[in-house]
């Protein structure tokens, strides 16, 4: 295992770069360069969908590694692409025990020196985006502290692809954080309201507020602002069987 400086030097230098300007392609070079060093590994690449169909190569540590990702995408057979298609770790510890795994991709994979692959999946807004592979000329087994590492250099590199650059960006992250800070209060307010309305403990007005806005498929926020401006009455959140609960018995 990378001494933990090594490791904390190497995220560093990626999360300085997202957040200080950046391309996306340079991101993607940091992360190869990072996986490859930290994890031991003889070579990295990343695999990206491509909306028009395919499968693409978007970055590599170096040529041969290139080749192999360029191979899978072409045969589209190998386990980047089994990572992509089903949205988890793909692991072969030795290719030479698994033939049949893969028979158009093992051949090739060998013959250009690699004996093991490890295949993480790059996520964003729960969809599989592309993937991060990592190769190795000898057997490798992975420990966990490995996967995990790979699933961070992963992410940081879906952060990378998925950043804007433009001049605005900085506005925008603003203006959502504000959103954000004003839909929080928003929604303590009208927590308050029902609370007091309906003489409840917060925590139950606010699990009626969720209810409310899940049943009937709207945004919290437009429930609580309704709430607020007075144009939807708290008793209206309660379920008529807790209504019919609380009504008392005629006569």
């Amino acid at each position: 295992m990378p001494a933990p400086d090594q490791i904390a030097a190497a995220l560093s230098d990626i999360t300085a770069k997202l957040v200080d300007g950046h391309d996306a392609d340079a991101v993607l070079r940091m992360v190869t360069a990072a996986c490859t060093r930290l994890l031991d590994a003889s070579a990295t690449g990343v695999m990206l969908v491509d909306p028009r169909g395919g499968i693409k190569v978007v970055a590599a540590s170096d040529e041969r590694a290139r080749f192999v990702e360029l191979l899978q995408s072409q045969i589209e057979e190998g386990p980047c692409v089994d990572c992509i298609r089903d949205g988890t770790v793909v692991s072969a510890a030795d290719l030479a025990r698994e033939p049949d795994r893969w028979p158009g991709f093992t051949p090739a994979a060998t013959a250009a020196g690699y004996r093991a692959v490890h295949a993480i999946p790059m996520r964003l807004d729960n969809r599989t985006l592309g993937g991060l592979n990592v190769l190795f000329t000898g057997t490798a087994h992975w420990a966990r502290w490995q996967e995990d590492l790979a699933r961070a250099l992963a992410d940081l590199a879906v952060l990378g692809l998925s950043q804007e650059g433009d001049s605005r960006r900085v506005d925008r992250l603003v203006e959502q954080t504000l959103t954000a800070m004003n839909d929080r209060v928003r929604l303590a307010h009208a927590t308050g309201l029902v609370a007091g309305g309906l003489d409840l403990d917060p925590e139950r007005a606010s699990a009626l507020i969720h209810e409310h806005a899940a049943q009937r498929r709207t945004p919290v926020r437009d429930i609580t602002r309704a709430l607020v401006d007075g144009s939807l009455d708290p008793t209206s959140l309660v379920p008529p069987a807790e209504v019919r609960a609380e009504r008392p018995p005629a006569g």
